[in-house]
């Protein structure tokens, strides 16, 4: 093989295996650290390798990402003892749904918007960097919570075992009070991502020279 048809493989070989690595850190940190816990919400620190491969994978990528990181937040439910381990045995199918399809989109959707922004210039592509990573936290707040709300409303206000999860709460205000823990949860990972997460994808991009 030619340097130059060798120049041409690697980013074929490249995709695979980095999303092979970011797969790997995602298990790893769903089992190890798992996330900084407030109250019945979990903070994920799980956004920032999706949203790393993302970017630079793609949205196809990025979806298997997101199945990756949802398939590991449902196992993870069976032993955390988090509100989602008492949605799991109120209805596991749906606790499945909730936990892998928001994912799947927050991999897929930014990838695809980054995919098509202007990037020609190296501000746009800080820039375009900066927007995806903090999408990815977004839209897996919105997803899961609002999924969450559709599969298991009547849950929050009736079973007991929810309630007493989520605090001492009249039913009532049940919603506001996990809605309010959950924007402190989405404004925490948006930073999170946003900082750490814009300096990856630009220190890569550098390395790369956005040939991938």
């Amino acid at each position: 093989m030619t340097n130059a048809n060798k120049k041409n493989a690697q980013p074929k070989y490249f995709k695979p295996v980095f999303a092979a690595l970011l797969a790997a850190l995602i298990v790893l940190l769903t089992f190890t650290i798992g996330g900084l816990r407030i109250g019945p919400l979990t903070i994920t620190f799980n956004c920032l390798p999706l949203a790393v491969g993302a970017i630079f994978l793609g949205p196809v990528y990025g979806a298997i990402l997101g199945l990756v990181f949802g398939l590991c937040s449902f196992i993870a439910s069976f032993t955390t003892g988090s509100l989602t381990t008492i949605l799991l045995n109120v209805n596991p199918f749906l606790t499945f749904l909730m936990c892998v399809v928001p994912r799947v989109i927050c991999g897929f959707v930014p990838g695809l918007i980054f995919k098509h922004l202007p990037k020609d210039s190296e501000p746009k592509r800080l820039g375009a960097s900066a927007l995806c990573c903090a999408l990815v936290p977004i839209l897996n707040t919105i997803g899961f919570l609002g999924l969450m709300w559709v599969f298991f409303a009547g849950q929050f206000l009736t079973n007991n075992d929810v309630i007493g999860k989520v605090g001492s709460q009249p039913a009532g205000n049940v919603f506001l009070f996990i809605y309010s823990f959950a924007g402190i949860n989405a404004v925490m990972e948006i930073i999170l991502n946003l900082v750490l997460g814009t300096a990856i994808c630009r220190a890569l991009l550098a390395v790369t020279k956005n040939k991938i």
